[in-house]
Formats: C-alpha cells, sequence, structure tokens
C-alpha cells in the first residue's frame, strides 16, 4: 500500500462526497447498466431526461432522470448547454469499461470507500462488524446499516469482495491490488483538518468591504436588508468560478457579452445564466449601472485585488443572512440539519442554507469532521469574531410581519359542516332525524349533489331509484345517474344487501347512463368484484363528503365530479385531478409568496428565476408548472403579474407583480356578484 501523508489523506478527504447515489435496478445489473448507459451516452448527448433509454437485455429501465444523478456524483458525465454528455473519466471508462476502473472512480469520489475494502483485509467480516469497526474509527453516527451496505454491495459487484459464508466478507485479490493503488485516508487525518491551537491572523479587509461591515456594526437594523435569495454557481470550485466571471465583468460589460462568456466558458444555458445574474446582484458582487451594462461592484473589485475567499464572505456576509451566523452556530461539532433548522429562524430553507455552508467549507471556514456533521475550523472560528452578527429575534418581527400580510389564495369551504355531519351520522343511522328508513341519508345525498351543482332530487319509495342526479357537461350533452343509497347501523354495506334485478330496473326506468350505491363502507372484495363487474360505482359517505369539499375549494366541474360514476378507474382519476388542482394552487401561493420577497430587491422575474427559488421547496415546482400558472396570474381577468420584458422563450420572460391585495379583493367581489345572480 502506498503511504500519503497526513496533508495528501486530507485533501483527499476533502475532495470527496458521503453519498454514493442510488442506482435504479439489481445490483446484479449495476455495473452492465453503467456500461451500457456510458456507451449510450457515448454515441449521442442526452437533452430528454424523461426519455427512456434503450438498453440490450435489461427489462424495464428507468428514465434518463433515475440514472443520471449517479453518473454525474461518479465523474462520468457532465451537463453542458443543457446536454448530458460524457466527461473525461466517463471517455476513458467508455474506451476501458473494466470493473477496476469504475472501481477507481468510485473511490476517487466516495469517501470510505475504499476504507471499508481496508478493514475487510484485516480480517473476514459480517456487514453488522463492518458497521461497527467503520462508525467506531471514523466517528460516525449512522442510524442503520445502509451506508455501510451500499459501499459492500459495490465492493461486491466490482468483485474486490466475495462472501465465505457466515454472512462474511473477505477481499479478493483484485480488492487487495486495489488498495496498493488507492489512498486510504486513516481516522486521524479524517476527524481535523486543523493545523494547530495557535492563534491565527486575519488579514484586514479592504476598505471599501470595511465600511459595509462598519454599517452592519452601527445600524444593527441594517441585518434586516441582507436578503434570502437563492444561491447558484457552476460548480465544481464554485468561488474560484465566480471570480472568473466577475473578473469578466471588472470592467463594464454589455449583458449579452458577459452572457456570451459565462455560456461558452461553463456550458450553460442562457435561462441559467439569467438565473445566476440575479444572485450576483442580490449579493452584492455585480451591478447594473445602465440599460443591460453591468459591472463588478467595488467591493468585488476590492476582493478580486486582494484574492482572498475571506473578502468575498464578507461581502456575501453583508448582503444575505446567516453567512457569519452559519459559522457561529457551528462553533462545536453540529449536523446539518441542526444548521438547517437554525437557518429556518432566519428565513432560509435548507437548500439556501447548504449553498451557504458549501461556501463556507471552500474558505476553508468549515469543515466536514463526520458524516452530516459541520464545525468550524480554527480559522472559522478566528474569522466570525470579526463580524458583526445578527440574531434570529432581531428579524423575527419583519417576518412575521410578512407572515401576516401573506395572501391567502386558498378557498374558504362553502359546505356547512352541519350537512357534512348530518350525511356521515344518517349513513351508519337509518332512522336518523325521526324519518323513516333511509329517508334521512337519501335525502342528505340529493343535498349534497346539489350543493356541488348537480340537479338531485330524492325519488325513493318502493319501485324506484332512491336519488337520480341529472347533469350537463361542456359539450351540452346531458347525463343521468341514478343512487342507491344503503345506510347500515353496521357500517357496512355487504353483497347481501344488493339487489341487481331491482337497480337494472331502475336504470332503465329513469333511463339513466350510471349507476352508484353509497353507504358508510362496503364489506369484502365480493360485493367490489361484483360491482366492477355490473359496472356500479361503490363510493362511501365519506368519500363523497371529501369529493363535495374539494369541488368547492378547487372549483370542480361537474364534468370532473361525475368521474366517481365511471367504472373501474373514474375515482382514481378523480383523485389525479384533485391532487393536480391543488398542486395548482399550492404553486400559486409559492409564487406570489416569493414575487413579493424578491420582487423589492430584483425587480422582475422569470418562470425559470422562479424554478431556481421554488426548486428546494416541499412542492418544486417544475418549469412547465411556473410557465402555466404565469399565464394563469397574467390573464387580464386576474392580472396580478404583468410582462416587463417579453422573450421568445415563455420561460424567461421577465414579469412584475401588482397589488395583490387589491387584485384578490376584485376577485372576491366578482365571485360574491355571480353567487348573488345564482341565488336570488
Amino acid at each position: 500500500m502506498l503511504v500519503y501523508s497526513i496533508q495528501q489523506q486530507k485533501y483527499e478527504w476533502r475532495k470527496k462526497d458521503w453519498v454514493i447515489p442510488d442506482l435504479k435496478g439489481g445490483k446484479q445489473n449495476w455495473f452492465n447498466l453503467v456500461k451500457s448507459l456510458v456507451l449510450i451516452i457515448g454515441d449521442s448527448q442526452i437533452n430528454d431526461m424523461n426519455a427512456v433509454p434503450e438498453i440490450p437485455d435489461y427489462p424495464n429501465p428507468q428514465s434518463w432522470r433515475s440514472y443520471i444523478a449517479f453518473l454525474k456524483r461518479m465523474g462520468l458525465v457532465i451537463n453542458q448547454s443543457g446536454s448530458i454528455r460524457l466527461s473525461s473519466d466517463g471517455h476513458s471508462f467508455k474506451d476501458d469499461p473494466t470493473k477496476i476502473r469504475l472501481a477507481n472512480q468510485i473511490q476517487s469520489k466516495c469517501r470510505l470507500f475504499g476504507e471499508v475494502l481496508n478493514i475487510i483485509q484485516i480480517e473476514p467480516l459480517t456487514i453488522e462488524d463492518i458497521d461497527r469497526k467503520i462508525c467506531s474509527d471514523y466517528n460516525l453516527d449512522w442510524a442503520n446499516l445502509s451506508n455501510t451496505r451500499r459501499r459492500t454491495d459495490w465492493l461486491e459487484v466490482l468483485d474486490l469482495i466475495h462472501a465465505i459464508g457466515n454472512r462474511k466478507w473477505e477481499i479478493t485479490d483484485a480488492g487487495t491490488q486495489a488498495l496498493q493503488e488507492w489512498c486510504i485516508v486513516t481516522p486521524q487525518a479524517a476527524q481535523s483538518t486543523d493545523e494547530s491551537d495557535e492563534s491565527i491572523a486575519i488579514p484586514e479587509p479592504p476598505l471599501v468591504i470595511a465600511e459595509n461591515l462598519q454599517r452592519l456594526e452601527d445600524s444593527p437594523e441594517l441585518h434586516r436588508k441582507r436578503n434570502t435569495y437563492n444561491l447558484w454557481v457552476p460548480s465544481p470550485n464554485r468561488i474560484n468560478n465566480l471570480r472568473t466571471i466577475l473578473q469578466f465583468a471588472s470592467e463594464r460589460t454589455e449583458r449579452s457579452e458577459l452572457f456570451a462568456f459565462i455560456e461558452n466558458e461553463f456550458g450553460l444555458k442562457v435561462s441559467s445564466v439569467e438565473s445566476m445574474l440575479l444572485f450576483l446582484k442580490a449579493s452584492g458582487l455585480l451591478e447594473e449601472v445602465g440599460r443591460n451594462i453591468y459591472i463588478a461592484t467595488p467591493e468585488t473589485k476590492a476582493w478580486l485585488e486582494s484574492g482572498s475567499d475571506l473578502d468575498f464572505i464578507r461581502i456575501l456576509h453583508c448582503n444575505m443572512r446567516f453567512v457569519g451566523e452559519t459559522i457561529q452556530t457551528a462553533m462545536e461539532d453540529i449536523t446539518r440539519n441542526e444548521i438547517y433548522s437554525q437557518a429556518k429562524l432566519y428565513g432560509l430553507n435548507s437548500e439556501k442554507s447548504r449553498w451557504i455552508t458549501g461556501f463556507l467549507i471552500e474558505a476553508g471556514l468549515l469543515e466536514e469532521p463526520s458524516y452530516l456533521h459541520i464545525k468550524a475550523t480554527l480559522l472559522g472560528k478566528a474569522f466570525v469574531a470579526t463580524l458583526q452578527l445578527a440574531s434570529y429575534e432581531s428579524i423575527e418581527a419583519p417576518a412575521q410581519q410578512e407572515k401576516e400580510e401573506k395572501i391567502t389564495t386558498e378557498p374558504e369551504i362553502e359546505i356547512p359542516n352541519e350537512i357534512i355531519n348530518r350525511l356521515l351520522e344518517s349513513s351508519k343511522n337509518p332512522m336518523a332525524e325521526n324519518k323513516q328508513s333511509g329517508v334521512a341519508f337519501e335525502e342528505n345525498i340529493a343535498s349534497i349533489f346539489r350543493i356541488m351543482g348537480f340537479d338531485a332530487r330524492r325519488i325513493g319509495g318502493s319501485g324506484d331509484t332512491d336519488v337520480v342526479v341529472r347533469w350537463q357537461d361542456e359539450e351540452g350533452k346531458k347525463h343521468i345517474a341514478i343512487i342507491d343509497a344503503k345506510s347500515k347501523s353496521g357500517g357496512q354495506v355487504s353483497h347481501s344487501d344488493i339487489s341487481d334485478v331491482a337497480i337494472d330496473t331502475h336504470k332503465e326506468k329513469n333511463n339513466a347512463e350510471y349507476i352508484a350505491i353509497i353507504g358508510p363502507g362496503f364489506a369484502g372484495d365480493t360485493i367490489k368484484n361484483y360491482a366492477k363487474k355490473k359496472g356500479f360505482a361503490l363510493i362511501t359517505a365519506t368519500e363523497l363528503c371529501e369529493i363535495a369539499r374539494a369541488s368547492q375549494v378547487l372549483a370542480l366541474n361537474l364534468q370532473e365530479i361525475a368521474l366517481f360514476f365511471q367504472v373501474p378507474n373514474g375515482l382514481s382519476q378523480l383523485s389525479e385531478i384533485i391532487s393536480e388542482k391543488q398542486r395548482e394552487l399550492d404553486i400559486i401561493s409559492l409564487v406570489v409568496e416569493q414575487f413579493r420577497k424578491e420582487q423589492e430587491e430584483l425587480g422582475s422575474l422569470s418562470p425559470r428565476d422562479l424554478f431556481l427559488l421554488l426548486r428546494g421547496s416541499n412542492v418544486s415546482p417544475s418549469l412547465d408548472e411556473l410557465v402555466a400558472v404565469f399565464k394563469t396570474l397574467s390573464q387580464p381577468e386576474i392580472g396580478i403579474i404583468k410582462t416587463a420584458n417579453k422573450t421568445v422563450l415563455s420561460e424567461n420572460t421577465l414579469c412584475h407583480m401588482r397589488n395583490g391585495k387589491r387584485t384578490t379583493n376584485r376577485l372576491r367581489a366578482l365571485a360574491s356578484a355571480i353567487d348573488k345572480g345564482f341565488s336570488d
């Protein structure tokens, strides 16, 4: 085994990642799958992530999107101008697609891959033994065996270890040979990157940056103006990449020239550059000095002259929240999740905090002492002592005010709870409301359908159906459905409760197209299979209530609601529509909220900008969804956003937001007037 110095080991440790991404398909297929994917990409670049590659002798392949994360993390492919192409390492593997070459690639990218193999070299061990040893040696707090198992799975796939019985694994000759060539990082080198406990001298900042830092100290209220805009820079070596971009802009440059330089230098699409431009402006690195004329700020020029990454962090700290505060939070060993939780108090989500943490690690102010753990370095501890920091309480008041003023797009539910409760109660009480058996349930079903907009009447009595429902679709075609209402005190309707002869008679009598049976619940598979065979829709009282609420909240039309009469897939189709419409409203809320936060600082925004801003949110809307929302909100009837600078691609069209309260008040007034016309 080659002997590497502590410094070489530290460098090796720093440049690697913790995670080996998941690769779809059984592990017995992993190597051949990677080889096939690399060969395909080598023959033709990939532009459509949703396309499914044609892989010889491989059943049920997934879309490219499922595979790219692994290929990129392993350094086999790159994203160039929106297309996936082979990297130099990818071309090398394509030319020599051997298991040892892929093993070398994983070893160069992932921590503790070779280190696990080194543990197995000492003696055969079980997965549990390996996990205990690796966690003990490297001070890890892995909650389960998945991280260790992922490494041993790949070691097995690449013929570096093999099973010898009793669930134990032993190193192979190929594994022993690999260890002779790999740099294995010792626990001593991995656990700390600090050189000594000596006091570290922090260089003074350039005057223009020092003045900004002093203003934060003199006027603490300025901390509230530090923004929470999304960060984005080409990877890897993001600080150096920023330095390259801003060096180009150190003299006045036209937007087209700047964009062309960045696109060519980093292989980016114009839409990605536009999004990065917003970050450069918000972070105080770039300014617009004329129409589409940009130049690096005086602070940036001072950083470029000093060449110190600390000056970049100082600029970032003056303009963005939770920069120096991140270092302060990590003065002692802390998990990433704990940092993300603290970031939320400052108004940042996990994605933004992750970017800031990444910058601080690159600048040598933070380190990763163990998996998913962060700690300030000696340099970081000395550096943060020179910064004026903000407590989250100092920015809490404005954040709370924003929350109180937040525009709510979710309509109020108009179905009274009393009606819902009566329906549910009468579904399990045939004599509810002191009426004859089943009458109250039938009446309540008809009421719910009328509230949703259908023409619904209770018929009842012997020789006819319980409820008849009529409606007209968007094309003017009329439809009729009959409902057999089953109120059961036991809460379950069984096959014996249904008379198919009677139902068929009622269907013919009312010239109905659809049949539904509504009850509190349905017992067993017999009734469900029978209903499916006969084309009867089985709808529980609870499902009816949920659909009724959704019809009001999401403004479902009658044609959409009536899907639940269709067998066998109508109810699932309706569920998908409800989910899509609710998602659309969620996205609208996010867009409006984000627009309000960013418009004052950045002016106009495009769907592409919002795509990058919201990709780390829980909803994570697609670019197409955002384009559709922009189109909806810019319609004359709504008009909450207005086009400021139209482009050929709608995703890049810049817009600004108008007064939201005025818009919502106008829409409410219009809805009230329409509702009044129908009710009079």
